[in-house]
């Protein structure tokens, strides 16, 4: 009986690898679009995003989707990014867990000098303008010469990261003024992936680099010239930034954070779906008294509470997504031993 039951657990493992691995396979932009043609502050489909470049003929396109792609010619500096906008009003660890997947496609790239593909954003108070870097579109890798203080290498998010530390004045979100920079630039660049931004946060924390309240987190690209002027194509036909779970470092496919509404605002337990609308899904294994619908799994739970309850030792009644395994007064998609289940019930010991 328990082989059995590994069966479908098996089988929900290998369809989130199958999931996983999807965008970087197969991506394309989809949705409505939008193309900016000069420096921009916008948003699409409730998704922000920005074009900015210092000089030459220049153009981004953005999607509803959160892709986008960024078109460069003659610029001195050019970025482009979409992503998550916030207001400036609480930090990273109050918004939740922050993830972003992507995709880059490089196409006909020349003249870049520096440049930096990952994760940009910034925080007030501390005014912080930060990168995460996975890639570039310069020859070589960014180097020292990005920070004035490097704090060495550390593994981050399953990979090898050199993280900078930098003062500067100039242009800044707030005006010409002072402030930090951070980075944690990729030892070895990728195309396609996951990025865990909440690990580069701790870390950075860790190492004495203060982070304030949230102002934005986007996927970037940024090329730069010393001389006559990048040009080409850094294509993102995948890009999404999102609060929630991640897809494990190497790629994803999970739902993004900006079709996902953030963790203040996510929609709540009563607007699931109702366990009324849940009967008649029975995988009781070992139960005799199915008076209940839901989908529940609880282990040890005799009442009956509504939500999605995953509370281990929880005497009361909730209402949520809790993990209630010894809950008195369950009901919901968590009855694995309950006198009264009906639902998807995964019951391996009731004996009742």
């Amino acid at each position: 009986m328990k082989f059995q039951q590994l069966i479908p657990f098996a089988f929900s493992l290998a369809a989130s690898y199958v999931s996983a691995q999807s965008f970087c396979s197969s991506a394309n932009h989809s949705g409505t679009s939008v193309k900016e043609t000069s420096n921009k502050v916008g948003s699409i489909g409730g998704i922000g995003y920005e074009l900015w470049a210092d000089g030459g003929n220049n153009s981004a396109t953005f999607y509803s989707d959160g892709s986008f792609t960024c078109s460069f010619q003659g610029s001195k500096d050019y970025l482009c990014r979409t992503g998550l906008s916030f207001d400036s009003t609480k930090g990273h660890a109050q918004l939740g867990h922050m993830y972003a997947d992507f995709k880059l496609v490089k196409q006909n790239i020349a003249n870049v000098d520096y440049s930096y593909v990952g994760i940009y954003g910034w925080t007030r108070n501390p005014l912080v303008e930060f990168y995460i870097v996975d890639n570039w579109l310069s020859p070589s890798r960014p180097g020292d010469w990005v920070g004035n203080k490097n704090h060495g290498n550390f593994q981050i998010d399953g990979a090898t990261y050199t993280v900078y530390e930098n003062d500067r004045f100039g242009p800044s979100i707030d005006g010409d003024t002072q402030f930090k920079q951070y980075f944690s630039i990729r030892q070895s660049a990728r195309d396609c992936g996951t990025i865990d931004i909440t690990a580069h946060f701790e870390q950075w924390e860790k190492l004495g680099m203060k982070m304030g309240n949230m102002h934005e987190a986007k996927v970037l690209g940024e090329a730069g010239s010393n001389g006559a002027g990048t040009s080409g194509t850094a294509d993102f036909p995948y890009a999404k930034v999102y609060i929630g779970e991640g897809n494990g470092g190497n790629a994803g496919g999970a739902a993004p954070a900006q079709e996902q509404a953030p963790a203040q605002e996510q929609a709540p337990a009563q607007n699931q779906a109702p366990a009324q609308e849940q009967a008649n899904w029975n995988n009781d294994w070992n139960n005799n008294n199915n008076n209940n619908n839901g989908w529940n799994n609880d282990w040890n739970n005799n009442n009956n509470n509504n939500g999605w309850n995953n509370d281990w030792n929880n005497n009361n009644n909730n209402n949520g997504w809790n993990n209630d395994w010894n809950n008195n007064n369950n009901n919901g998609w968590n009855n694995w031993n309950n006198n009264n289940n009906g639902g998807w019930n995964n019951d391996w010991h009731n004996w009742y």
